[in-house]
């Protein structure tokens, strides 16, 4: 990872931050799954991490259901935090 995109992502987190105040609740966690977008983005590269790569592919499919379909989009927000979980009792 190279110093500008540590700095860039933190950038991204601190505006994310202090904009949520006047956004709708749902933005909030469309603006985490961008920054896990972006660290696993960075983890897939770094260290050829196949599971961050493709939940990185899975966050770009879904991401834009949180405008058409709220149910749709929080239910892949709990999968993927179980194959997060099973993917840490692999490791």
């Amino acid at each position: 990872m190279e110093k500008g995109e540590l700095f860039d992502i933190c950038t991204y987190i601190a505006a994310s931050a202090e904009k949520l105040k006047d956004e709708p609740k749902d933005y909030g966690p469309l603006r985490l799954l961008e920054v896990l977008s972006q660290l696993a983005t960075l983890g897939a590269t770094e260290y050829d991490d196949n599971f961050l790569r493709e939940v990185v592919q899975q966050v770009k499919e879904k991401q834009g259901l949180v405008m058409a379909d709220r149910k749709a989009f929080y239910d892949f927000l709990t999968q993927l935090v179980i194959q997060f979980v099973k993917e840490a009792k692999k490791r």
